[in-house]
């Protein structure tokens, strides 16, 4: 049964934390009224990248390190970018502060998983 230790560690969770967080937010000011985005398209963008940022996280955690993985990751970053964006400029101030949360879950698991390599090198 070969089973690597590194996925079996929580590393992308909160990257998927993040981005709930940030999704429950996003509905939040998309269906409340007088938030000013309300029913907005952009407010509907940031739902669905919001979601597909957790999305992400979770194939990032069961994926095997790689090119997948990698690519993964460069999209969580540019779509925690987008949105952050989005929101900076919807005056979102608790989704910018969610999709920090997701960078520093990215950061995490980058860093996690280099451990875990050279550990492996030393070992």
């Amino acid at each position: 049964m070969a089973h690597s230790r590194s996925a079996s560690r929580p590393r992308s969770i909160l990257i998927v934390l993040g981005a709930l967080v940030g999704s429950a937010i996003a509905i939040w000011n998309y269906i409340t009224p007088l938030t000013g985005v309300t029913g907005t398209f952009g407010a509907g963008l940031v739902i669905a990248s919001s979601i597909l940022i957790a999305l992400a996280g979770i194939v990032i955690q069961l994926t095997e390190p790689g090119a997948i993985r990698t690519i993964l990751r460069v999209l969580v970053a540019l779509g925690l970018l987008g949105t952050a964006a989005a929101a900076y400029f919807l005056h979102e101030w608790w989704l910018i502060a969610a999709m920090g949360v997701v960078l520093i879950g990215l950061i995490y698991d980058i860093a996690s998983s280099r451990g875990a390599r050279s550990k492996g090198a030393y070992a």
